[in-house]
Formats: structure tokens, sequence, C-alpha cells
């Protein structure tokens, strides 16, 4: 077992969920007491958010100077009812109550992380325990209760209800989401989607499942999705969601124009999800995706099913729209970000990682433009998205992948998050090459200021208060080789320079201050002065209304007009 000390607790909590996504099984971190546990509740809430198999392990002070059960604030030194805080963010919280227990606890966490929807569990062990003398010959183990799967004849059903819905339907599309993955049933939904040729769409946690290449495969959709992803839920009459609930990033905040002529079904295995939805369905199946996906290769299989020729034709006039909305060369000295995932595609192999963090600006510009090629993986935590997560996630993501090379993508302001983690990379000599965009702090915030704020840019730019280091001098005090690129000509070379060094190097690209992110979800101010998203399928800057008629008509819908009847 390899263990990887890192130089901040919140490092070690992000690291974790990155190690088990990519390994695609546990992941674990310890923390110390007090402020060690705090520091790693962001990382777990990330876990959680993403249903990531993690076992965190905190210290805790001598059991007798706990807390638990008097009604004061602190006892032991450095004492804190972590469990407290940590409990709902977690399927299990649990402090041990006497070391003998120690077995039974550790399985019972494992188990629990790693069953039916899985997430992050938290195990504290007070100190006395922690040295005290035990007999693990003698250590009660942890029996499972039955298996609480669902039953095959409930799974069989809801894959006849949806086999008949698909073989039904003349505009069949599916929304795959990390719950596939979870279930272990990536290549069942790749078998499926290469067979059946019915069009879909992926949730960022879903990006890598086949590459983009294929041509069924219809990108992602969003508030920053690609706009023909985000127009195809408009043209299609059934919408089939498996391992996702569909949340609100994805389907954007006017639930009424998500797919609004489609019939939605969805495949989920939390109860409670599917009865909180927040886009309306038609169908709702409470199922391991794995397991549907299997009975659902079985039911299509029987008639040899595959969508209609003339839609997934159709679909690839939407898929013609995510392409990167061209730029011309900034002739003040900046690199386009799109071109910058672009080159960096270009140089990636077989078994390569990519590591996008949080941050609003370089995850928009990434999921909108990255191409991913067979036996990569891209890691982000899609629900969560918090800055700083990037370094510490290619930490986890290269220890489980050691034989790929990493690559992460960040921005300049989320860098900082995290920077002291750039020792543990010049320490384990770790393949991590950094790409970091400097647009002088926080773009992002500097659009929602820009657009509802009269420009007022405070506490996102140098001028508003909120100043940044020089990134390639930051990295020399690390000993990490790096390079500034600011002219987009001498961009792929500077890109295959880094690529090439063997361990850790950083690429800062300077990016317009200004730039756009587009497209993106469109707003229109109204009369009372607040302001009201648009559908999905109308991102701006605004295509013509002639042009989106004729994709639309052509596939046998009517007007947006009367699709979007609460216009």
């Amino acid at each position: 077992m390899r263990v990887v000390f890192t130089h901040h607790e919140q490092a070690a909590a992000f690291a974790a969920p990155a190690y088990a996504k990519a390994r695609e099984g546990l992941g674990a971190a310890f923390v110390t007491t007090g402020p060690g546990g705090t520091n790693a509740i962001t990382g777990l809430a990330a876990a959680w958010l993403d249903s990531v198999p993690c076992i965190y392990i905190s210290g805790q002070t001598r059991r007798v100077h706990t807390t638990e059960g008097l009604p004061i604030r602190q006892l032991g030194t450095q004492q804190l009812d972590i469990i407290a805080l940590v409990r709902p963010l977690t399927k299990s919280a649990v402090m041990l109550d006497k070391p003998e227990s120690i077995r039974f606890e550790l399985e019972k966490a494992v188990h629990l992380a790693t069953s039916g929807r899985p997430g992050p569990v938290w195990l504290d062990i007070p100190l006395d325990f922690q040295w005290a003398m035990i007999a693990p010959d003698r250590l009660r183990s942890y029996r499972p209760a039955g298996a609480t799967k669902t039953s095959a004849a409930k799974v069989g059903k809801a894959a006849r209800d949806v086999a008949k819905a698909l073989r039904e339907s003349k505009r069949p599309l599916l929304l795959a989401g990390g719950g596939i993955r979870s279930a272990g049933a990536v290549q069942v939904f790749d078998h499926l989607v290469k067979r059946s040729g019915v069009p879909f769409l992926t949730t960022w946690n879903a990006t890598d499942y086949v590459p983009a290449s294929y041509p069924g495969c219809m990108g992602r959709p969003g508030m920053f999705g690609q706009r023909g992803a985000n127009m195809v839920p408009s043209a299609c009459d059934l919408l089939v969601s498996i391992g996702t609930h569909v949340p609100i990033p994805v389907s954007g905040t006017r639930a009424d124009a998500f797919a609004p002529q489609a019939r939605r079904l969805v495949v989920d295995i939390d109860p409670d999800e599917l009865n909180h939805l927040y886009v309306p369905h038609d169908g709702k199946f409470c199922c391991d995706a794995g397991e549907f996906l299997r009975d659902l290769n079985r039911e299509l299989g029987k008639s040899n099913w595959k969508a209609p020729a003339a839609w997934r034709k159709h679909c690839l006039e939407f898929k013609k729209l995510n392409s990167p909305e061209s730029k011309s060369p900034d002739p003040r000295g900046f690199v386009d970000p799109y071109r910058l995932v672009t080159e960096i595609c270009a140089v990636l192999k077989l078994g390569d990682s990519v590591v996008v963090d949080g941050g609003g600006t370089i995850n928009q510009i990434t999921f909108q433009s990255f191409l991913c090629g067979r036996n990569q993986r891209i890691i982000i935590s899609g629900a969560l998205c918090s800055m700083g997560s990037g370094l510490p996630e290619s930490i986890g993501v290269s220890s489980a992948r050691p034989l790929g090379t990493t690559v992460m993508l960040c921005g300049d302001g989320s860098f900082q998050f995290n920077v002291q983690e750039l020792q543990t990379l010049r320490d384990h000599n770790f393949p991590i090459k950094m790409f970091v965009i400097n647009n002088a702090g926080y773009l992002s915030i500097r659009h929602t200021q820009g657009g509802f704020l009269e420009k007022r840019f405070f506490g996102s730019s140098p001028s508003g208060g909120l100043g940044l280091p020089d990134i390639k001098k930051v990295a020399a005090a690390y000993g990490i080789p790096a390079w500034r690129v600011s002219d987009e000509s001498k961009l792929g070379a500077v890109v295959r320079k880094v690529m090439s060094v063997n361990g850790p190097a950083l690429c800062e690209v300077k990016v317009p201050e200004d730039m756009e992110i587009i497209p993106r979800q469109g707003f229109e101010q109204l009369s009372n002065g607040g302001f009201r998203a648009r559908p999905l399928d109308d991102m701006s800057p605004f295509m013509q209304k002639e042009k989106k008629e004729e994709l639309l008509h052509g596939c046998g819908v009517g007007s947006l007009i009367r699709c979007h009847r609460k216009d």
C-alpha cells in the first residue's frame, strides 16, 4: 500500500475520491483531530455529492476527553465532535467505542462505502485506542445484512418498459450519468449504444465512457454545455436518463424547457432522488444502472432494435454545433483557451488522464471543447466544483494510473488554493503536467459582474483588490520546470515540450482578461429589472431563429415557439 503525504488535509480529502474514480475502487484519507477533520470536509462533500466510495479516518483525543454526551464545547486538546459535523455528508460516521471494535467498524465502513449508491464514510479513532494492544485473530468481523439489490423481476420489468418505449420512439435519446460507472457498467453501456446506434448525451462525470469521435455521442448539455448537445433534447420524443437524476446544471433552471416534447424516463438507484426530481418525468425506475443496462441489452437484442436511421443522421447536424465557436487570434498577445484544450487533446495518448479544476472558467471551457480519446479518463469533482480541487485530484489520479500521464487544467485563481501541493508533486516526481490559464483573477465572476452588476469588478481582479503572484516563479520555487506562453502561434510547440518532461511540469497560459465564454446560457431582462434564464436550446450568442427552426423541422419537430409554450 502506497502512502502519499500531502501538505494540507483538504488536499488529501480531494485526492482520495479522485484516486477512487480513476482506480474504480476505494479511496482513503487519514487526518488528525480538530482542524485536520474540518479541513477535510470540502473534499468529503465532493465525494458525497459525486457518490464516490471513500473512507476518511480521523484521529481524536482520548475517549474520556471527548465531549460526547456533555453540554460543553471542548474538553480534550484540539478535541472536536467531528462526527456531528460530517454525518450529513457520509453514509456512515462513527467514533470507535472500544479498541476491539476496529475490525468490525472498518469492514462495515468499507461495505457501506462501496455498496448500493456509493459514497464516503468516516471513522474517528480516539488516541488511547490507537496505541491499545489487540489480538487481531479474536476481533469480531462485520457480516452485512441480506442483499438489498432491486429484485430481478423489478429490474426486468423496467428494462421491458424502456425497451418498449425505445422501439415506439422515432427520435430516442439517452442521457448517461455517473451512476453507470459506479455500477461497473461502462462496457455494458458501450455495447448498448454501439449495437443500437441510439444517440446519447453525457453528464460531466460520464464524459469518458466512449471516445468523443463516436457518431452517437452528442456531447454534454448544461448551462455552460455545448450548443448542439443543448438542442438535441428539444428535438427528441423520448429521453431516457440512466444513472443520473438530471440535476439543474444539466437541465438548466427552466425545467419546463428541457426535452419539452419528449416522454421523459429516468433510471436511478436512489429512491430519494427519484422522489424529488427537478425536471418532471413520465416514468421513474429505481434500479442499479448496471443491472438495468444488462437487462435492456437483452430485451433490445431479441429484436435487434436500432434507432431510426433518419434520426441518427439528423443528430450529426446537431453535433456539428458542438465545435467551439471560432475566434481570430488575439492581436494583443493572448492565447485562446479553447485552442489550448484542442492542442492538449492532440498530444494525449492511450491511458492518459485529464483533471479539471472546479474553478468556473476552466471547467466551462474544457467541457465545451474537450474531445476524449480511447481509454482516457477525465476527472472533476463535478457536483461541488470547488476551486483548488485540480492539483490534489491530479495527485490522486496519478497515484491510481501511474502508467499514464496526468494533465491538470486550472485557473490562476484556483491554483492558489492548494499551491503547497507542488512540493508533493516534486517529492514523488508525479508525471503531472499542469496547464494554468492566467486571466488575472476570477474571470467567471467578472462575467457575472459585467452582465448583472454594471461591471463593478470587486474582488475579482487586481483593480478590484484581488492580486495573484507570478505563477512561473512559484513553480521555480518548488523546483518544477515551467513555461509561459502568450503567443498562440507557439502554443503547440510549448504544449509538446511540457508533455515531454520526465516528471512534473507547468505551463502558464496567458488568456484574455475580458474573454467571453461562449456559448453560455442566455438571460433576458424583465420589465421589473430582474432577469430570467432562456431555455438551454437558445444559448447566447443567440442563433438565428430561422436556422434553429430549420434544424428542428428537419427531424419532424414543431417550432420552438410551440415547444416552449411558457416563453
